[in-house]
């Protein structure tokens, strides 16, 4: 009963499909319209061709927009598409006709080629039927036309990405590899195996252990770490250099690279490919160039991508001063936080290939020193010819530029010299005349006035004339020396010379109501020059005389003490007294005033100073506001 039931049912499916195919056919024939969106909808052409007049062929309009013609302006002959199809492939267009024709189990089915109107290939897949009379001669043929245009493109495009991956792969010698990350299915080339030793042959069974038995196990925790890291999406490549072991014993280095080309459904990795490049030579190369670079005299050091030190040289660590002597590994910009942004962008541009440098560059130290560096930053390459990274050269020239600093400004000095001595030497030989003249003149005055000598104001006129010459002689004594300060000092009496600039400066003392008091030693004796002597006197009194306080009775008290080696002259006043806190690192500086004197010009301390270092001495300050300066100026005891 089942049996018959399974018959009966057969029997219905077979006689409703029959029904639906029957319907089908006969709503064909009374509707063309269902025929028309059959062959426009499932074709790109239909044609059918009248054996007997074979120039008669009719081709739908579809046959011709596929073409790029309109179907009006075509005639319905078989020459008209004979003219646009390839002669290649109208020969065997007729040859698969005539099969067709002998014998009706031969299909009729080729792909041909036509030349679209705009002048491109158009693909077509060409399909016909022969109709035959009662006596089996042919006398109509049925045929249709897909456009397959697109899939072979795409066919033609993977032959010729497949030709050129081939040709890469050949060329550069590598290995590859295919895994099957979920089941720990393998394939890998010929090559993959030479590059150990091996052909595929010996090394079956082939399986992801077949590159486990053969990696150094050193690094295989690394290479799954990086391969952990592209699953995950944090590196678009799989990339690690690995040893492998060679089947002679010894070990190779490769350089593998991969990528996950699949994905289940669950976002895991399926499919991996990749490639093996021996770089074992080249690894060789890259650690030779670290030892160089290590051991290197100069300032050397080798980052990578990241700006990540590989090596550096110990003069790099003493040109920067870096303490931490394990920085391999670490970040440029960490280990140097300071300078490291200033050459940011250089690096960029040398990460691009680029070949940076400067010969001099000037850099602020934290600790506020200055230093100055001729450097040079250069890419370095990879086995692949890409930018591995950089390596930087560092030199200090700190110490050459300040000889050449120095260098340059002794010849200033020396310019300058020159240029003061023509100077000197004119002033001393006009001021020799004028003071001459004046002398003479003030003589002849006093002969025809007696008992005019004994007048105080003329008593210093003949004072001042008697310092006036001779201060030109000793600043023409200046002029003339030729050998160094040290061989023209000579023993000078300190208390004399006080007397002196105290006569030359006294009416400025009686005008300002200022007390000048020596109480140097007669027997205070010095090594030095006159004229600068007489300058330094001068100048330290008369400021003396200037900065008085207006609130008291003002004094300039001169005394002297020896030690070790010097006799320290001390200049003591009451007046108005200086800010060392603001003042004191400029006090002897070129133009600098520190009150409100209109006729200061701020060169007596510059030049003052500059003279006692001259003699080999130096000076020293203590003031307080408004209370008063003591001056001590340090000059070579006679003993020396």
């Amino acid at each position: 009963m089942k049996e018959g039931q399974k018959i009966l049912g057969s029997s219905l499916m077979g006689k409703e499909e029959n029904y639906l195919k029957k319907e089908l056919y006969s709503l064909i024939k009374k509707d063309s319209g269902l025929f028309d969106f059959l062959q426009e909808a499932a074709l790109d052409g239909l044609w059918f061709w009248d054996l007997k007049e074979p120039e008669n062929e009719w081709m739908n309009a579809k046959f011709w927009t596929t073409l790029g013609y309109d179907p009006n302006q075509m005639p319905h002959k078989a020459s008209s598409w004979q003219d646009i199809i390839f002669s290649e492939d109208l020969k065997h267009v007729y040859a698969n006709f005539a099969k067709h024709s002998e014998d009706p189990s031969c299909p009729y089915d080729q792909i041909v080629r036509y030349r679209h109107k705009l002048g491109h290939t158009v693909w077509i897949r060409c399909r016909g039927i022969i109709l035959r009379d009662d006596y089996g001669k042919p006398t109509k043929m049925l045929g249709a036309h897909t456009d397959i245009t697109e899939i072979k493109e795409k066919e033609e495009e993977l032959k010729l990405k497949s030709a050129f991956f081939k040709q890469v792969i050949d060329g550069t010698d590598l290995g590859t590899w295919q895994w099957n990350v979920k089941t720990g299915e393998t394939i890998f080339n010929e090559r993959w195996a030479e590059i150990i030793g091996y052909s595929l042959e010996e090394l079956k069974p082939i399986s992801i252990n077949t590159w486990m038995n053969h990696a150094d196990p050193r690094d295989l925790e690394k290479s799954n770490a990086l391969l952990q890291d592209h699953f995950s999406g944090k590196t678009p490549v799989y990339e690690c250099e690995a040893r492998m072991l060679h089947r002679h014993g010894y070990y190779i280095w490769v350089l593998d690279k991969g990528k996950v080309v699949s994905w289940d459904k669950d976002g895991n990795p399926e499919w991996m490919v990749g490639s093996h490049q021996e770089i074992t030579d080249n690894k060789k190369d890259y650690e030779r160039n670290k030892s160089f670079i290590q051991q290197a005299p100069t300032a050397i050091a080798m980052f990578d991508e990241e700006m990540k030190y590989l090596a550096a040289s110990q003069e790099w660590f003493n040109v920067f001063k870096i303490n931490d002597t394990d920085i391999i590994g670490k970040s440029y910009y960490s280990v140097l936080p300071e300078i490291g942004n200033r050459w940011k962008t250089s690096h960029e541009k040398c990460l691009q290939g680029e070949v940076i440098k400067n010969n001099e560059e000037q850099i602020k130290n934290v600790d506020g020193s200055t230093q100055w560096l001729s450097w040079e930053f250069s890419p370095w390459y990879t086995y692949e010819n890409e930018v591995g990274g950089v390596i930087i050269h560092m030199s200090d020239i700190t110490k050459i530029k300040r000889e050449e600093e120095l260098k340059s400004l002794l010849a200033v000095a020396e310019d300058q010299n020159k240029r003061l001595r023509n100077f000197a030497h004119i002033v001393s030989h006009n001021l020799k005349s004028h003071s001459g003249n004046f002398e003479m003149l003030l003589d002849l005055f006093v002969q025809e006035n007696p008992g005019i000598e004994d007048d105080e104001i003329i008593k210093l006129f003949k004072t001042a004339s008697e310092h006036l010459s001779e201060t030109i002689t000793h600043l023409n004594e200046v002029v003339l020396m030729n050998t160094s300060v040290d061989e023209n000092l000579t023993v000078l009496n300190l208390n004399e010379a006080i007397d002196k600039t105290m006569e030359s400066v006294s009416a400025l003392a009686i005008e300002n109501n200022v007390t000048i008091k020596n109480e140097v030693g007669t027997d205070a004796r010095i090594l030095g020059i006159p004229a600068y002597l007489d300058s330094i006197l001068l100048n330290f009194i008369t400021n003396g005389i200037r900065y008085r306080s207006d609130h008291r009775d003002s004094y300039v008290i001169l005394s002297s003490y020896t030690e070790t080696g010097y006799t320290v002259l001390c200049v003591e006043d009451n007046g108005l007294g200086i800010d060392l806190k603001k003042h004191r690192s400029k006090l002897f500086g070129m133009y600098k005033t520190f009150h409100n004197n209109k006729e200061a010009r701020g060169i007596g301390l510059f030049i003052t100073k500059n003279q006692v270092e001259a003699m080999g001495g130096k000076i020293e300050v203590e003031s307080e506001v408004d209370k008063g300066t003591i001056f001590k100026i340090y000059m070579k005891h006679e003993e020396n």
